[in-house]
């Protein structure tokens, strides 16, 4: 689990400002994975009628996402409430960069242990899964992550839940839905599948929205 530092830097809107930003990103960095706490769960779901076992997602995107798949994950992940106690001190210092440059290496962070979880779970099962999808992506309804943390019993398991106001908690947290492909699909159907999530959001004007992506039959562009 490692911030990645070209993907921190996107967040940031790609130069760095000289030397002093660089040797304070790379502290953020380092606090960051050091302060972290990361645990994960998930569940196994069969797919059918445009449900997840019993749970109706209530999105054409996720449908179309789980189409073809056999079954489902429901997913979460969080890093910990540490990052953001640090913040909190930063600010309180009126260390602003500090504090900035950490909650992005925590956002950061949390990505990349989401996305090694997933590896690990895929090889872990010798199963073949869909890119993660997140309530708020597209026209899946943020409300749905109450729906995920009651089926995953996140709050008991891995100490995450959903406040009155709707937010994750712990913040580098993430929820996701995950389809199983099934036997025989071809590399452009797993392409097809597995496309970068940012290319399945409606939200065209996004800051953080990543460039649009070419997937070849090899997938060589993922």
């Amino acid at each position: 689990m490692k911030v990645d530092r070209k993907e921190m830097l996107r967040y940031l809107g790609g130069g760095t400002g000289g030397e002093y930003t660089d040797r304070r990103i790379e502290e953020a960095i380092a606090l960051a994975e050091r302060v972290s706490a990361p645990r994960c769960v998930f569940r196994h779901f069969d797919v059918s009628d445009d449900r997840i076992g019993s749970y109706d997602p209530e999105s054409r995107d996720v449908n179309s996402l789980l189409r073809g798949c056999r079954a489902a994950y429901l997913f979460a992940a969080t890093i910990g409430s540490g990052a953001e106690k640090e913040e909190e001190k930063a600010f309180v210092c009126g260390d602003t960069l500090g504090a900035v440059l950490l909650d992005t290496a925590a956002s950061c962070l949390i990505e990349s242990y989401a996305d090694e979880m997933c590896e690990k779970l895929a090889r872990d099962e010798n199963v073949t899964l869909t890119a993660r999808f997140s309530c708020g992506y597209g026209d899946y309804p943020l409300s749905h992550q109450n729906d995920i943390c009651r089926l995953l019993d996140t709050r008991r398991r891995i100490g995450l839940y959903v406040s009155e106001g709707g937010m994750l908690m712990p913040r580098k947290s993430v929820t996701a839905v995950m389809g199983v492909l099934a036997d025989g699909y071809s590399p452009a159907d797993v392409s097809r599948h597995t496309a970068d999530k940012c290319m399945r959001c409606a939200a065209k004007n996004c800051a953080y929205r990543k460039a649009e992506q070419t997937y070849g039959e090899n997938n060589e562009k993922k």
